[in-house]
């Protein structure tokens, strides 16, 4: 643990969920696949990826989750799929054992069940007890981050994030106006909570529209 309470973030940290899907921290070698997937409209309508988005933009990305990374603030993950690079998830370390997590896949890859299992993989790291550790690549535990919980929050509308998070067992709360800023703008958002020891597995009726 840190001095603020946090797990500490080992330099080469890599979570593998099995059937060619890993997560690894971002490399220089993403780039491309970074503009692809934070051009995209959903993307840009759902986050807060600035626009217009180029390298320039994704080199200060791989910046940031360096800098936070360092700081034990931000475990950013790339989801590689076959070893391509298909999106990004990401724990936000708070304080008082809970964090928070964020994702967003390519549009070359959604529809196909890869962030559930990137999600899954995540989470399991995240409450593992930094004594029981996790699988890591080569089968060697890793010291998980040993969280009570983590939150999830999404701007409402984005129904394939509240799919990803009802798949893995989060309870959506409710919906909060203004919770949520995009590019300076107040958005109304949704929030769910997921603790440790919750079946990772949907804990009510999705209520949501048919998604494919």
């Amino acid at each position: 643990m840190t001095t603020t309470g946090r797990p500490e973030l080992p330099a080469d940290l890599v979570l593998e969920a099995g059937d060619g899907l890993v997560l690894r921290r971002h490399r220089a070698e993403d780039v491309p696949g970074i503009v692809a997937q934070c051009v995209d409209p959903l993307t840009v309508a759902f986050t807060t990826v600035p626009t217009p988005y180029g390298p320039e933009q994704a080199e200060q990305f791989l910046a940031a989750c360096r800098r936070d990374w360092a700081a034990g603030d931000v475990a950013a993950f790339a989801v590689v799929v076959d070893g391509r690079f298909a999106g990004s998830v990401d724990l936000r370390l708070g304080e008082a054992g809970w964090g928070e997590v964020g994702f967003a896949l390519g549009p070359w890859v959604r529809g196909s069940g890869v962030m559930t299992r990137a999600l899954r993989c995540l989470l399991a790291w995240t409450f593992a007890s930094p004594g029981d550790g996790v699988d890591g690549p080569s089968g060697a535990g890793l010291a998980g981050a040993g969280l009570e919980g983590v939150h999830w929050r999404a701007q409402v509308g984005n129904w394939a994030s509240r799919r990803t998070a009802w798949r893995c067992g989060f309870r959506v709360e409710g919906e909060v106006r203004g919770l949520l800023v995009q590019r300076g703008a107040r958005r109304d958002g949704w929030i769910g909570s997921l603790r440790c020891g919750d079946p990772q597995e949907p804990a009510e009726p999705w209520l949501g529209p048919v998604l494919r």
